[in-house]
């Protein structure tokens, strides 16, 4: 069973540490797609097409509870991700203007599409569509590991981004699964947590790991939305994964 795990930690100047989640998230029906899409031979033919290559964060949540246990996972985009201005001036991030891939179907025959959210498809045909929106680029050093079961990504909020901003969610992306010639990202992966007001105090650091997870005990089998803090073995031995590596660029 495919699973992921997101572990975010603050990172202050003076090099405390905080860790805000250390907890599964929710693999979305946009990564069950792409492994469809390689099975069948369609889509793009780059395998860089398919793996985490953007994000998003945003100041709300999207509320699972109100689908069905069988569709809790139909939703391809985070409930209010940050525009252009909301990253801050400073930011380090490397920001693109991208067509969000989404999967539309429709209940009249065709005439009105409309994105799936939180439902199957209907009878009618189903149609890959999206809307431009701003996403972060995934740098390839923080695409830190390809494992044979898994793949992990570090995303790196530094002290001059998004701050202000209380940040309750967070979305990884494949870059362009369908093989447009522009990328248009599709939601492999989402979590919201507790709300994180960011200031210029800290670094806000994610680690992020998906694939057939399930030898450690600090991986939740199942995480079907909301928030909370994690204070499982990983948090209370001093094992948070994030920090042993370089450190994240702002910090001393």
């Amino acid at each position: 069973m495919i699973k992921g795990h997101l572990t975010i930690c603050k990172v202050y100047n003076d090099g405390t540490q905080e860790v805000v989640l250390d907890n599964a998230n929710m693999i979305t029906k946009g990564l069950g797609s792409t492994f469809i899409d390689i099975q069948k031979g369609k889509g793009s033919n780059y395998a860089d097409d398919f793996v985490p290559y953007y994000f998003q964060i945003g100041t709300s949540s999207v509320d699972t509870n109100t689908f069905d246990a069988a569709t809790s996972a139909y939703f391809y985009h985070l409930s209010t991700p940050l525009t252009w201005s909301e990253y801050g001036e400073d930011t380090e991030l490397l920001l693109y203007e991208r067509y969000r891939g989404f999967y539309a179907s429709s209940e009249d025959s065709g005439v009105t599409y409309t994105e799936m959210y939180g439902t199957s498809a209907p009878l009618s045909s189903i149609v890959f569509s999206g809307s431009d929106q701003y996403f972060v680029k995934v740098t390839p050093d923080k695409r830190t590991k390809y494992l044979l079961d898994s793949m992990e990504a570090e995303i790196v909020l530094d002290e001059n981004t998004a701050n202000g901003q209380n940040i309750t969610e967070v979305g990884l992306y494949a870059k362009n699964p369908r093989g447009y010639k522009e990328d248009s990202p599709l939601l492999m992966a989402y979590r919201s947590f507790v709300s994180v007001p960011k200031s210029s105090d800290f670094s806000l650091v994610m680690h992020w790991t998906i694939g057939f997870l399930g030898l450690s005990t600090n991986v939740d089998n199942y995480y079907f939305g909301g928030g909370g803090i994690f204070t499982g073995p990983s948090i209370a031995q001093g094992q948070f994964p994030v920090v042993s590596g370089p450190k994240p660029q702002g910090t001393k």
